[in-house]
């Protein structure tokens, strides 16, 4: 075997352990924000208080939440686009993942928006998602756009799981790893 032969087969088993070293790593980050919901399309305000605001949020789903005991800490975090025009998205960290499933999906029922939670005139749509890593919401851009490309109704996130499926009746499709974008046909 000549040397060129040997360096191209050691380069290909050291890119296929920097993949496996980043999808580790991306699954740990994501472990590390199972207990997090990220809100888009609240404006900012100067002084804003965002305990006040996420007890009205809390208020709104009609649930039991305490503040003091459900919550590790809520903040803004700045936008990697760094689009001045958009106010930055709220980070909500509960102490307990199920407190969180249980607002997330009860958030979702409400369609809030801006409103309704004292910004009047102002009819934005709130949006509560999971907080996915960076990674992951490159793969949903991509799951998103592909499955829009070849006509599949749904996409969606539940858990930090990427899914799609074409029609009511079709299968699901999972999706970690942007190599599943095949499976969209």
């Amino acid at each position: 075997m000549n040397v060129l032969t040997q360096k191209c087969m050691e380069i290909g088993k050291l890119c296929s352990s920097v993949e496996e070293i980043e999808f580790n790593n991306n699954n740990r980050e994501q472990w590390a924000r199972k207990s997090n919901v990220e809100v888009y399309g609240i404006p900012e305000r100067k002084n804003e208080n965002l305990i006040s605001l996420l007890q009205t949020v809390f208020d709104k789903t009609h649930l039991q939440f305490n503040i003091n005991t459900d919550i590790d800490f809520i903040t803004r975090v700045a936008s990697k686009k760094n689009d001045v025009k958009k106010s930055k998205p709220i980070i909500v960290r509960f102490i307990c993942r199920w407190k969180k499933d249980e607002f997330l999906s009860a958030v979702r029922k409400l369609k809030l928006k801006c409103c309704d939670i004292g910004f009047n005139g102002n009819n934005n749509s709130i949006f509560f998602n999971d907080h996915l890593t960076s990674l992951n919401k490159a793969l949903l851009q991509s799951v998103k756009k592909a499955a829009k490309d070849k006509g599949y109704e749904f996409v969606w996130v539940k858990n930090y799981s990427i899914m799609a499926r074409r029609s009511n009746t079709s299968p699901v499709l999972h999706f970690v790893k942007s190599i599943d974008l095949k499976k969209i046909v």
